[in-house]
């Protein structure tokens, strides 16, 4: 439902400032039906999709297992119908249709940060990287809902100028501190991102090793402080020692692989730094109470 309102209600507001209708769109939906989000909210659509003329941009949302709800043929229709468009994007999960498409290979693109890992082991003549939003050539990607939104303001921005696109920010009460090239990261610090600084980076570089895991000794090395300030920045801003932390955010990148995704317990244990699947298992079942075959199930 973010992701759709991201991109849809800066339009809307533009037009609302604008006092006329700069930008039109409509909600085309796999067979022309409304369809239900994630959340369970229904959505209603303009017409199918592909029964409709070619516009100036087309643009892909998805979510959850795109891989279902888009089979084979309705990718072939993207990769057919991509070329009567100005300008192509995907949002999330719209980047892997444009990706199964064919529609990325050569350029750079990025989807959202869960999946940036299996997005580039699967489409390796995409150059994946992990900015917020990409645009290159007449193709664009973002990572979610956030970055949808300021890649927005950016297609406001070209096409109205700063001001007017500035105004539209306002309507949100949204100030714009992101840019595209900014990294997308499986945390969000907010202010403890400038505030505390050297929390930021040592999360960074927990979240930058997950499979491997380093010692707090050598992140408060890379941050240049020692472990007992360390240790007080984490207890005093978020009620928890960074080794805690850190074995708390591999735990949760266990759980999301766990329900997302259809890799192996040993690989999930592999890819969280853990040693064995054994010692993977009980450590999630510490941390949630259940293990994690029977939470799969």
């Amino acid at each position: 439902m973010m992701s759709v309102a991201c991109t849809l209600d800066p339009m809307r507001a533009a037009n609302r400032i604008a006092g006329e209708s700069v930008f039109k769109w409509k909600i085309l939906t796999l067979d022309g039906k409304s369809v239900k989000l994630t959340c369970g909210l229904p959505i209603a659509a303009d017409a199918k999709f592909g029964e409709t003329a070619a516009d100036d941009v087309l643009i892909v949302i998805a979510g959850f297992d795109s891989e279902i709800h888009a089979p084979k043929g309705i990718v072939s229709q993207i990769a057919k119908i991509a070329s009567l468009y100005k300008a192509v994007g995907g949002v999330e999960a719209g980047s892997w249709l444009m990706a199964r498409a064919g529609l990325l290979n050569g350029f750079q693109a990025t989807t959202h940060w869960e999946d940036l890992e299996d997005f580039a082991g699967e489409f390796l003549k995409v150059e994946v990287v992990r900015n917020r939003y990409v645009i290159d050539g007449r193709y664009f990607t973002t990572g979610g809902a956030s970055p949808t939104f300021d890649l927005m303001l950016h297609l406001i921005r070209s096409r109205r100028g700063v001001l007017f696109a500035m105004q539209v920010a306002s309507v949100f009460i949204y100030n714009e501190t992101q840019t595209a090239g900014d990294a997308q990261f499986p945390v969000s610090l907010g202010n403890l991102e400038y505030n505390e600084p050297i929390i930021s980076l040592a999360v960074k570089i927990m979240e930058s090793t997950i499979d491997e895991p380093v010692s707090i000794k050598h992140i408060a090395r890379q941050v240049k402080t020692s472990v007992r300030n360390l240790e007080m920045l984490f207890s005093k801003n978020l009620d928890i020692s960074p080794g805690k932390f850190y074995r708390h955010l591999r735990i949760q990148t266990s759980r999301r692989m766990i329900t997302d995704t259809k890799l192996s317990i040993q690989q999930i244990a592999v890819r969280t730094g853990f040693g064995s699947s054994s010692a993977f298992s009980r450590a999630f079942k510490e941390h949630f109470g259940l293990s994690p075959t029977f939470m799969r199930v």
